[in-house]
């Protein structure tokens, strides 16, 4: 825990037996302990509980994009804090042309848990906007909604270009393009294979490397001591899934006369 001091700057002034919050906000609320002491021991009272109670606001303060492909059905959480808990939610979607209020059978609220989940489907262009969720308790209505930028997307596409560098006989960089983010941020994985390029999807990978940003990728400490070669598969991922591979096969090595 931590111990209270008489400050007035912050707001918390003690006076005999009393101890006073002024300005109290959502972090005041917790366990508050009176401890007395003397030259013998230290006292401590029971715990007591105080609780601040607000109108309900969103557990992420930011927009959430969410991607979807059309025909996919997607399950969208809206999940606030509140004291009491919320005990209703309501949602809209927006898009360029019109706000539409969202029917409740469309959408489940569990008010113990903080949370409204919708079950939405884009079938049109028309579908796709933002999404935003309120929720309401017997202190108020929520002032600023949650909001869900339902964007089109689907698994990104594959890096292109790729090429090796700086080739020695235990590293190598690889350097590709990224392609289409399939409208979503991506990232960039690749894995080593030891092994003959047909049996590449039954293999397990050596080990695997990411790179956040751009797909290039420093490789070191490899070992070629065996007569196949070694392969690296580079992939882009995003929330919906992998790229196709792009394979770079017979990796070979610059010091080629110590190889064994």
């Amino acid at each position: 825990g931590v111990a209270l001091t008489h400050n007035t700057s912050a707001r918390i002034v003690i006076s005999f037996q009393s101890l006073v919050l002024q300005r109290v906000t959502r972090n005041s609320a917790g366990m508050y302990v009176c401890a007395a002491t003397n030259s013998i021991q230290e006292t401590r009272s029971e715990p007591l509980e105080f609780r601040i109670k607000y109108a309900p606001v969103c557990k992420e303060d930011r927009i959430v994009v969410v991607g979807a492909s059309r025909g996919e059905s997607l399950e969208i959480a809206c999940r606030v804090e509140a004291d009491p808990p919320a005990h209703s939610f309501r949602w809209k979607f927006n898009n360029s042309g019109e706000t539409l209020e969202v029917p409740a059978k469309r959408f489940s609220v569990e008010p113990a848990g903080g949370l409204s989940i919708l079950t939405y489907k884009p079938t049109t262009d028309l579908d796709y906007g933002t999404l935003s969720c309120w929720a309401e308790n017997i202190v108020g209505i929520q002032s600023r909604p949650c909001l869900f930028q339902l964007v089109a997307a689907g698994k990104p596409y594959p890096v292109r270009n790729c090429s090796l560098a700086n080739q020695t006989y235990t590293s190598v960089e690889v350097k590709c393009y990224a392609g289409y983010d399939g409208g979503l941020p991506q990232e960039f994985l690749l894995e080593v294979y030891h092994g003959d390029l047909e049996s590449l999807p039954s293999i397990r990978p050596l080990y695997n490397v990411s790179a956040k940003d751009e797909p290039m990728f420093v490789l070191s400490g490899l070992q070629a001591s065996v007569d196949a070669g070694v392969h690296v598969a580079v992939y882009a991922v995003n929330a919906k899934g992998r790229s196709q591979p792009v394979v770079l096969s017979e990796v070979t090595f610059r010091d080629a006369e110590k190889r064994t």
